[in-house]
């Protein structure tokens, strides 16, 4: 009896970070806005280390004149202390954009978007949990 629980222990063990990675290495989308603006946040791979992130801007009154707005991305992880550099996110067109940050450690992060457009700046900030 004692063998066969080592052995259920062993395989739920050998299978458990299987399982856990596949879990956090979807992608998270969330999204927020203004009364001007939806913004959708995607995170490529919500794992400490290098980590993509997309950002989509969609104007809720028609098409947006003039310059494309300014965007940046820092994620900040109040809990410890940490924060990463701001990064400038590059446009892809269509109101996509696309930046990197690089996360130290697992925890509850809150990537904060900004958007500077015609002298204003508008902030949003997404709760991310990230993983290992």
């Amino acid at each position: 009896m004692a063998l066969l629980t080592v052995s259920l222990t062993l395989l739920t063990v050998g299978f458990l970070p299987g399982l856990l990675s596949s879990w956090t290495d979807d992608s998270l989308s969330l999204t927020g806005g203004t009364s001007d603006d939806e913004i959708t946040l995607t995170v490529d791979r919500p794992r400490i280390g290098a980590t993509d992130v997309g950002i989509r801007l969609t104007p809720r009154r028609g098409a947006r004149n003039g310059p494309l707005p300014d965007v940046t991305l820092q994620a900040v992880l109040p809990t410890a202390g940490h924060a990463t550099p701001e990064a400038s996110a590059h446009a892809r067109g269509d109101g996509a954009y696309s930046t990197t940050v690089h996360l130290m450690t697992p925890g509850r992060w809150t990537f904060r978007v900004s958007v500077e457009h015609g002298g204003r700046t508008d902030e949003f900030d997404f709760p991310v949990a990230i993983s290992g």
